[in-house]
């Protein structure tokens, strides 16, 4: 058996997806009604980024896989997309989590590589699928507007989920 902090616990991964579910909300009412350059930031999958470098790839993946099957309810896509792109990325995104804290530049760039590649991976998928709204130039325009915005919402965002996360952990049996 892992460690405790290898472990996912069932109550900080319900805590973890009902706070997410919040920012779902935020998201689709006020976030996306933005008229920004590059398309709006996706911040529901950067605070998975973050979760899951708190936490581990399969904390990752179970808290992606829940609210990218919550988000699929909410939206008019193919139901599934976004729960397998939320993830692969919180499961890839995970297995940089013991390398949290030896450098103040992982979160940034696993935000900014990761956002630009879950994008690009939503884009894919749905032209895989037969539901491509998109052109690839599109495409890597949204890809690298996703990796600006994570940029520049990082110092706010990070922070605050680690501290959630910590205190999530330390209330934890």
């Amino acid at each position: 058996m892992g460690t405790r902090e290898d472990e996912v616990r069932g109550t900080a991964v319900v805590v973890t997806v009902v706070m997410m579910v919040v920012l779902i909300v935020v998201q689709l009412s006020v976030i996306a009604a933005l008229d920004l350059p590059l398309g709006s930031p996706d911040v529901v999958l950067i605070v998975l980024i973050f979760v899951a470098l708190a936490r581990g790839p399969l904390f990752g993946a179970v808290v992606g896989f829940a609210v990218g099957l919550i988000a699929d309810l909410l939206s008019t896509h193919v139901l599934g997309q976004t729960a397998m792109v939320f993830c692969l990325v919180g499961y890839g995104v995970g297995l940089a989590h013991g390398e949290t804290g030896r450098t103040a530049h992982l979160p940034m760039a696993a935000a900014a590589a990761a956002s630009a590649l879950g994008t690009a991976g939503h884009a894919a998928l749905a032209g895989i699928l037969g539901n491509a709204s998109l052109a690839g130039t599109q495409v890597l325009l949204r890809s690298v507007g996703a990796a600006l915005y994570s940029l520049v919402l990082t110092p706010f965002l990070f922070p605050l989920v680690m501290a959630g996360m910590r205190r999530l952990h330390r209330d934890q049996p």
